[in-house]
């Protein structure tokens, strides 16, 4: 359900990637983990021009008990729920990682892989951002939305992020558009043939662990008949 990403790439290339004119302070993430700051481009419809900010990533769901952080929404589930139907047409926004974390969970085991674009370029999640009150005031904070998995990411998990062509990063933010049924069509599967997977270690499965061993091959047999 991608609760884990990565995010290596220098502010300054993804500030131009995104086209936003100011980057923000950023220091390279290997496992990006819920509740935490991450970059997010935004635009105004006051001023009509990209901006990349740092928001909490997790919405408090107020109805659950203890009010726990939620990181992700399902995008089919936009349309019936009143607080993601205001997110989604006043405060839409592109997640920028360079790949994400899934995990396999056979028998009493997981096993983590990791999904990037085969073209190395970071990819653009499609997300939500909203003001959230919390005890200590109110933090701007945003969640990433999902989809059905495509071919390659199937074998691992019944859900992916929404990742965004860059074609079509103008369209996701553009705030004078609000029906919805004008953007479903973004809201599918990414192109399987644009993606790849590898295997990864037990080390990235503890979010304390932020650095680039999270990305390592595992060493353990392969054991998932994957399309790839």
């Amino acid at each position: 359900m991608c609760s884990r990403f990565v995010l290596t790439t220098s502010p300054q290339a993804i500030a131009k990637q995104f086209h936003t004119e100011k980057a923000v302070d950023w220091k390279p993430r290997y496992n990006v983990a819920p509740s935490q700051a991450i970059p997010a481009v935004i635009r105004t419809l006051e001023h009509r021009q990209r901006e990349m900010k740092l928001f909490q990533w997790g919405f408090l769901a107020s109805w659950t008990q203890g009010g726990r952080l939620v990181v992700n929404y399902r995008s089919e589930d936009i349309d019936e729920r009143p607080h993601l139907r205001e997110s989604f047409e006043k405060w839409r926004c592109l997640i920028p990682a360079d790949g994400f974390y899934e995990w396999r969970h056979a028998a009493r085991e997981t096993h983590p892989y990791y999904f990037s674009l085969k073209k190395k370029r970071p990819l653009a999640l499609a997300g939500l951002w909203s003001p959230q009150t919390t005890q200590g005031g109110t933090v701007e904070a945003c969640v990433v939305l999902t989809t059905a998995p495509n071919e390659v990411v199937r074998p691992v998990h019944d859900r992916m992020p929404v990742i965004l062509e860059e074609g079509d990063y103008g369209r996701w933010l553009d705030g004078e558009v609000r029906d919805f049924k004008e953007l479903l069509g973004l809201l599918k599967p990414f192109p399987a043939s644009k993606l790849e997977c590898r295997r990864v270690g037990a080390w990235v499965n503890n979010a304390r662990h932020d650095d680039a061993k999270c990305l390592e091959p595992s060493d353990e047999p392969e054991t998932l008949d994957l399309p790839f």
